[in-house]
């Protein structure tokens, strides 16, 4: 019989009202009596209602589980064939992180290893976001915090500097600081590549409007400037920029529609959110040779390991991984191991983390 617990690991840059944070990390533990598995489910913004819908999961549908690889993967086909909403996507998607971390375990080998026998994997490059890291979000903050990124060795950043944009019908004036800050920023660091997150701020007229600007910040990627969909395919006539996106997305099916489509460069499926790890190696497998997939990440240890576990299956697919720039140093204390931009892979058991000294 299996067991469910929930755990948090508190953001780690605060509370303070500009951060403008997600929330912390949510951590689902499902256990055997004797071994631990841990998925992420953070980030639904409705922290309450993810532990409420993974508990009824759990209970109607995992408690008497046999955890098997074969059973894994069956049970995921039949989820991905349903369409919950948001919270519930979540909440499915730390479960099964959870159920592979304790497989591995159970056999002796990191969850990577349950589809390969080897990896050409050593590391993984990183790009650190530093949206949730800024405080006043003043020119002085943004390049302080660039420059700490850049002093720990990360070759790229993301940011997002367009939150005055509240009208996606009148960005005219309310875009212009926005486009000031990367100016600065470029003129700062012409060395460090930037990625810029615009959260589907603006009306695709509009975007287009600022497009030759952005061409001028030599920006390695634009993300998401609207809503995914037939748009895309006009912004890409318009523009030699890279374009990314699908951060939200579950199972395989959009993904599959973006690509056919060409609507970007990159897809980002995020482990938290597009079924959890075996989805994720479905789109994976789904994109090979396709395009380039970069998972999205501005998240905790667990999904991480996840991603980073998913790159060491595809090792010639993934090219790049997001995480958020830590100022206090606290993801070591969990077993990651970053230095000068790169995530390592190691040989421990499951996701290769240090959790089983977290508290409720």
């Amino acid at each position: 019989m299996l067991s469910l617990e929930f755990l948090t690991i508190p953001d780690p840059d605060g509370w303070h009202p500009s951060l403008r944070l997600k929330g912390d990390w949510l951590v689902i533990k499902i256990s055997d009596g004797v071994l631990s598995g841990y998925g992420e489910a953070s980030h639904s913004k409705q922290d309450n209602a993810c532990k409420a819908g993974a508990q009824e999961i759990f209970t109607q549908r995992l408690k008497s589980f046999q955890l098997s690889l074969k059973n894994l993967r069956s049970l995921e086909e039949e989820v991905l064939a349903t369409q919950p909403d948001f919270v519930r996507a979540t909440a499915w998607s730390g479960i099964n992180q959870a159920l592979y971390d304790l497989l591995a375990k159970r056999e002796q080998v990191p969850v990577w290893q349950l589809f390969k026998s080897n990896t050409s994997l050593n590391c993984l490059s990183l790009y650190t976001t530093i949206n949730r890291a800024l405080t006043t979000r003043t020119y002085d903050d943004y390049l302080s915090l660039v420059q700490k990124a850049n002093d720990q060795g990360f070759k790229i950043f993301k940011c997002a500097p367009f939150g005055k944009v509240t009208d996606p019908n009148d960005t005219e004036e309310s875009c212009r600081e926005g486009l000031g800050t990367l100016a600065l920023l470029r003129e700062k660091f012409p060395e460090i590549g930037m990625r810029v997150d615009f959260h589907e701020r603006f009306a695709p007229e509009n975007f287009i409007k600022i497009v030759p600007e952005l061409e001028g910040f030599d920006l390695d990627w634009i993300e998401e400037p609207f809503a995914m969909g037939d748009d895309y395919t006009e912004l890409r006539k318009r523009t030699k920029l890279r374009i990314a996106g699908g951060e939200l997305f579950w199972g395989t099916k959009v993904f599959s529609e973006i690509t056919e489509n060409q609507w970007v460069h990159v897809i980002m499926p995020d482990v938290k959110y597009v079924g959890g790890f075996g989805p994720l190696l479905l789109v994976l497998e789904m994109g090979q040779g396709r395009i380039e997939i970069s998972p999205h990440n501005p998240s905790g240890p667990v999904s991480t390991a996840a991603s980073l576990h998913a790159a060491a299956i595809f090792p010639d697919l993934v090219q790049s991984l997001e995480i958020p720039f830590d100022k206090t140093n606290l993801r070591k204390s969990y077993g990651e191991c970053i230095e000068d931009g790169y995530l390592y892979l190691n040989d421990n058991p499951g996701w290769g983390l240090d959790l089983d000294t977290l508290v409720t």
